[in-house]
């Protein structure tokens, strides 16, 4: 069976990475998991949003590095996405933790860009450490020297390599980082990867599937592969 992720939480009924979001997608048991996006603080405090500016989902402008988490945290974060959701605000990577913790699987991406973020990798592996939940996250990213860093923190966490295009030598880059999942733009997932991947013990994930063409696409691939969505909706 197919295990269906919610893509920034529930994000096609509520504004992305907002506890709003994470909580539509946490009261519903057909979801398996929740994907969220991670970045650093003026500060060093690791907040929860996608973009590395606050312009498109706050009332605020400017690069979340530039910011502290408190300047953060006095945005509003859901108005953008509509009146019934003002005053939602950017969560803390901590406050997510507490409210997924042993209730679903939570994947959290890294948006590390080279040395953007310094300490990312060890403020997320300490954090997880703390609330002892090496078994229910996934840590994933496209800055794949991150996620190799990631493990020298901590061996225990789960990683995922994320893709962009038509990739080679997919098992030894896994290898070479220690991952075990490896993650693809569903467009580019063939039954030739998915069969070699598997078959190797490498767990797969396809994003972001918002139509049903895709949707069945992927799915007759292999019920094996977590399909990330921000429309649940469409699996449920």
């Amino acid at each position: 069976m197919n295990h269906c992720i919610a893509h920034r939480g529930w994000s096609g009924r509520a504004p992305e990475n907002t506890v709003a979001a994470i909580q539509l997608a946490l009261n519903n048991p057909s979801i398996y998991g929740i994907e969220i996006d991670v970045h650093l603080s003026k500060d060093g405090v690791p907040i929860v949003m996608h973009d590395h500016t606050v312009d498109r989902t706050t009332n605020g402008s400017g690069r979340i590095i530039d910011m502290t988490v408190a300047e953060l945290g006095s945005l509003d974060s859901g108005s953008w996405f509509g009146p019934e959701f003002s005053g939602e605000k950017i969560p803390l990577l901590e406050e997510v933790l507490h409210m997924t913790n042993g209730r679903k699987k939570l994947l959290i991406e890294l948006k590390q860009a080279g040395a953007l973020y310094t300490g990312l990798e060890q403020k997320v592996a300490d954090m997880v450490s703390k609330f002892q939940l090496e078994d229910e996250v996934l840590i994933i990213s496209f800055d794949h020297e991150s996620l190799r860093k990631i493990k020298e923190y901590n061996s225990r966490l789960q990683t995922g390599l994320i893709y962009l295009g038509m990739t080679t030598l997919l098992a030894e880059q896994a290898t070479y980082t220690r991952a075990n999942h490896l993650s693809f733009h569903h467009s580019f997932l063939t039954k030739e990867i998915v069969d070699d991947l598997l078959e190797k013990g490498i767990e797969i994930g396809a994003w972001t599937i918002n139509d049903m063409e895709s949707l069945v696409r992927i799915k007759a691939l292999s019920s094996k592969i977590n399909i990330t969505t921000n429309f649940p909706e469409l699996m449920i």
